[in-house]
């Protein structure tokens, strides 16, 4: 960076990010208008088999820049900017579409917003999707009502027994996907833009990046293995987890007869397990059998006995409510969502209430207003900003023990919302989306539904419908063929449908045709992360006698200009504003005076 000396008044710049203080200092500067050089011509290289929309770009410069591209592949041209200012850099090029010749121009700036365009276009060929990628028919589609973004999950293809992790983006198109990676049911984007999840042999979890490679791993201790249903990276540097053992429980019931004899029985259980992120020891435990009724039963749990034993619980998510310290668990085979605090007191219970002891009545949650249902064999609470709960309820049932349970062909699938009273232990019902007048589906199992921050729209994953409107998805398939609608529907009282990606092969007529599953499916803003990170570069110069600071950074984040006289005492100035779409920032202190000034700039 070049500097100049000048006399009073005197001004220093001091650079801050919000997560770290001062990472460098700047004394006034002179406009430059150096040309830049690209020292090494520009290199491609493609991710292959483990990301194959996926390709790194190498290229060095003379002195400190920023790279930005311009991409045409042929149908369509966007844009990708990237603000880590340096000499040498790697950049991981993301958002290339399938079976496209991609032409990409390289330009690179500097923190003087000189720029250089490297004469020569880059060429990236992509290749087909592989064939036992699922078919998905978009049924509906309204970019101008939908959440911006991409739409990230793993989806498996029956019988092939192929999963893939992929993102789409608003019409449905696939921009990434990784089909190698071993997630046997969810995955999660960090800050950082990689990707999160267990591994196969649940012995721990894994960080990879979108180039396919693994960056972090994660190992549990051996007597707690890790159950595929959840894998919460927290954002105080510790990872949740549900963990599965077997434990002997007297009186229990032998079927869900009404008049079964009890006995003694050897049943699946889970715990929520808690390992560091730091060296993965383990920090706590929490025994969901010790908490609820251990001789409690549904209707699902002698449902797979080969597979999971006798399971009363099937817990299959974990959520921390960090307004009191506590967590939230989704028990499936309870049909009752639990809260519990760290310490292992049991809070609330909130589902039916037959056939609780009496030790847990009072933890039972009592329905107020109008339009009230209860939730059956749910999954994926998530606690909204409003502070509300957000499920999505598979209504396997519809029923305890020992009523009359809803046949499958009758059931419906649905997102609902609940508010909780925990002064008064009630809960309400404030929104659902059932779909019952247009498009009833029936999940048997998986699922999710996550309020999206933009719009307010819900987001909803019918991860394994086996029945749409009374009908089987496929009137051939003996196999209990499956289909997948991933649903984006307006959060209001009468939802709309603004996005419907459908997951199925409705032309396949073969007997065993198995379809498609989708465990979970979350929207994020972008492939990339965007981390909050202090601004790389600064500059300052006097514009009619009053600095002017201008900088290059993320545009995804504000960032606000502080002064001070003592490097001590800081005040407010004001936000920079972007001087356009590509990270370009200014701020012009109209009041400043003689004495010296320090700055700083937030991000934020």
């Amino acid at each position: 960076m070049k500097t100049a000396k000048v006399s009073k008044p005197k001004i220093a710049v001091f650079l801050r990010g919000i997560m770290r203080f001062g990472v460098a200092m700047a004394a006034l500067v002179t406009w430059c208008c150096q040309a830049l050089t690209i020292t090494s011509t520009p290199t491609l290289t493609s991710a292959k088999i483990a990301a194959p929309l996926a390709a790194t770009l190498a290229v060095g410069t003379d002195s400190s820049t920023f790279v930005s591209i311009s991409v045409n592949d042929g149908v369509e041209t966007w844009n990708r900017n990237f603000f880590d200012y340096g000499t040498n850099h790697s950049e991981i090029l993301l958002g290339f579409k399938p079976n496209r010749t991609n032409q990409i121009t390289i330009t690179v700036r500097d923190a003087y917003r000189n720029s250089y365009t490297y004469p020569k276009p880059l060429s990236l060929v992509t290749g087909a999707l592989p064939s036992t990628m699922p078919t998905m028919i978009l049924v509906t589609n309204n970019p101008a009502l939908m959440e911006p973004g991409y739409t990230l999950f793993r989806v498996f293809n029956v019988n092939a027994y192929a999963q893939y992790v992929m993102f789409v983006d608003n019409s449905g198109a696939v921009v990434w996907y990784g089909p190698n990676l071993a997630t046997p049911t969810d995955v999660r984007q960090l800050t950082n833009g990689n990707l999160f999840f267990q591994n196969s042999n649940a012995k721990g979890f894994n960080e990879v990046n979108m180039l396919g490679q693994t960056v972090n791993t994660w190992t549990v201790p051996t007597n707690y293995p890790v159950n595929p249903h959840e894998d919460l990276m927290t954002d105080h540097g510790t990872i949740l987890y549900l963990s599965s053992t077997n434990e002997m429980v007297s009186n229990f019931p032998s079927s869900t007869e009404s008049n079964a004899p009890v006995g003694t029985a050897d049943v699946d259980c889970q715990r929520v397990a808690e390992i560091s992120v730091t060296n993965s020891s383990l920090l706590n435990t929490w025994s969901l059998l010790s908490m609820l009724d251990p001789a409690r039963i549904n209707y699902l749990c002698f449902l797979y006995p080969a597979t999971w034993g006798i399971d009363p619980e099937h817990a299959n998510a974990i959520i921390e409510d960090t307004n009191d310290d506590s967590i939230i668990v989704s028990l499936r085979n309870q049909d009752a969502i639990v809260k519990f605090s760290r310490a292992g007191q049991l809070k609330w219970i909130l589902g039916p209430h037959e056939n609780w002891g009496t030790n847990w009545e009072p933890y039972l949650l009592t329905p107020v207003g109008t339009n009230f249902a209860w939730n059956f064999a749910q999954h994926a609470p998530v606690l909204t900003p409003q502070g509300t709960l957000l499920i999505f309820d598979d209504g396997n049932c519809r029923a305890e023990p020992w009523a009359k349970a809803v046949p499958d062909p009758s059931n419906y699938s649905r997102a609902v919302e609940f508010r909780v009273d925990e002064t008064n232990m009630t809960v309400s019902q404030v929104w659902e989306f059932t779909g019952t007048n247009d498009d009833r589906l029936y999940c048997y199992m998986v699922g999710n539904a996550t309020l999206l921050p933009n719009t307010g729209n819900v987001l909803l994953t019918f991860g394994a419908i086996s029945y749409e409107n009374g009908e089987p998805v496929s009137p051939f398939s003996t196999n209990g063929a499956t289909m997948v609608r991933l649903k984006e529907v307006t959060h209001e009282a009468n939802p709309n449908v603004v996005f419907d990606l459908e997951f199925f092969d409705p032309d396949n007529t073969n007997a065993d045709y198995g379809g498609y599953q989708i465990y979970r499916s979350r929207r994020v803003p972008d492939l990339y992360g965007h981390p909050a990170v202090p601004v790389p570069a600064l500059t300052l110069q006097m514009q009619s006698g009053q600095p002017l600071l201008q900088f290059t950074a993320d545009p995804v984040f504000s960032y606000q200009v502080q002064v001070s006289t003592n490097l001590v005492n800081w005040r407010d100035l004001g936000a920079a504003e972007a001087d356009d779409a590509n990270g370009e920032f200014s701020f012009l202190d109209e009041g400043s005076g003689p004495s010296t000034r320090y700055y700083r700039v937030i991000t934020q």
